[in-house]
Parts: structure tokens; C-alpha cells; sequence
């Protein structure tokens, strides 16, 4: 029952952002700001069949340092990475509805929680890398919230001024190490260097959440 616990937390955070959108977005936003959650699930795809190709037909035991790096970086700080930041850069942010830099990183939390859901599911059934996976259910929607505010500020930001691609790029490329760190914490067992990088990243979001929220529009176009 504990294990069953963790997999509520993603679809949880969704329902709560979606009770307080309804006071504040119109209809037609808030329906965009919802399929976002069911896109988050699409994101996940890429990475749960690369993992599982990769368990299934090559890399059975992730121990030594470059597996572990291999898996954390690249199998899921980059493929989960990319695939959120192509579907917030493409999909949603060119919406007219995306009206303020700080609704990048709302629509980005609704991806990465779409993602967090399917993801913990899949490692609930299939996780047998470490003995933690009770730490791992519960860390993977927390990482992705913190990933996803740092993806969408950066993301949100860029839509508003003319240097798109260098923001969007260092979002994505933000999002992907701090993914990354976190991923090696769990697949290394070190705990106490998860809970500083935790704190750390949550710092920096509060930061870069407080900016774009004070951010005028017209001040960066």
C-alpha cells in the first residue's frame, strides 16, 4: 500500500492546479491547460521504450559510474527532457492563450506532471535497478515539478523576447542536468547529496518563479 501511495502525487498536483485555473482562465484556456497533462503522458513514451529497450537487450545492471551516468543523463535527463521541451515549445507556447511569461512554467508543470504519472508507473512495475524504489516513486514527481518550472520560465521568457532560442536552449539544457543530477542521486543511493540538490533546485525555482511573475510583459518585448 505504501508503494500505491506516490503514484497519487503527479495526478494530485494536476487536479489542484486545475481547481485553481478555473477561477482565473477562461474556458477555452483552461481546456488547453488540461489536454497539457494528457500530452505529459506522450512525453513520457520515448523514454519508458529506450529504457526498457535498453534493460531488455543490453545494459542489464546499471552499477558502474558511466551506466549510471548513461542512464540518469541520457536515457532520462535527455529523452524526458527533450520530449517536454518540444511539446511546450511547439504545441503550446505559440497559443494566443499563453499571455505572460509565468503561464510558460504553469503549462509546463502540467506536462511534466502528465510525464511524473506514466513515468512512476512504469517504474512501480518495472523498476529493479536499486533496492529504493519507494524513494524513486516518490522523487520522480517532485524532480519533474522542479525540472518544469526551470523548463518553463526559460521557455515562457523566450516567447516574449527576441532571443527565443538561446532561452529555450538554456531552459532545455537546465532541465536536462538537474533531471540528470537527480536521476544519479537515485541510481547511486546517495541521499544526501539528493537532499541538497533538491533544496538547491527548489531555491532557484522559487527565484526564477518570483521573476516571472513580476515580469512585465511590455519591459521585455
Amino acid at each position: 500500500m505504501a508503494y500505491l501511495i506516490p503514484l497519487f502525487i503527479a495526478p494530485a498536483i494536476f487536479l489542484l492546479l486545475l481547481l485553481i485555473a478555473q477561477a482565473a482562465m477562461e474556458k477555452k484556456t483552461l481546456a488547453l491547460f488540461a489536454s497539457s497533462y494528457i500530452f505529459g503522458f506522450v512525453a513520457a513514451l520515448p523514454m519508458i521504450i529506450a529504457i526498457y529497450l535498453v534493460n531488455t537487450y543490453w545494459l542489464v545492471h546499471v552499477q558502474s559510474l558511466r551506466r549510471i551516468l548513461f542512464y540518469g543523463f541520457v536515457l532520462i535527463g535527455f529523452l524526458s527532457e527533450l520530449t517536454k521541451f518540444l511539446i511546450l515549445r511547439y504545441k503550446y507556447v505559440p497559443n494566443e492563450q499563453i499571455t505572460k511569461p509565468f503561464d510558460g512554467i504553469l503549462f509546463s508543470i502540467m506536462v511534466s506532471m502528465g510525464f511524473a504519472t506514466l513515468a512512476n508507473i512504469y517504474f512501480y512495475f518495472q523498476w529493479d535497478y536499486t533496492d529504493n524504489l519507494l524513494t524513486v516513486l516518490y522523487a520522480v514527481p517532485f524532480a519533474n515539478l522542479l525540472t518544469g518550472i526551470i523548463l518553463g520560465f526559460f521557455v515562457g521568457m523566450g516567447k516574449f523576447r527576441n532571443t527565443s532560442s538561446f532561452d529555450s536552449l538554456t531552459g532545455l539544457v537546465a532541465a536536462i542536468f538537474f533531471n540528470g543530477f537527480f536521476s544519479f542521486c537515485l541510481f547511486s543511493q546517495d541521499y544526501l547529496l539528493l537532499a541538497l540538490v533538491a533544496a538547491g533546485t527548489l531555491l532557484i525555482c522559487i527565484m526564477l518563479s518570483v521573476r516571472s511573475v513580476n515580469t512585465d510583459v511590455k519591459s521585455i518585448m
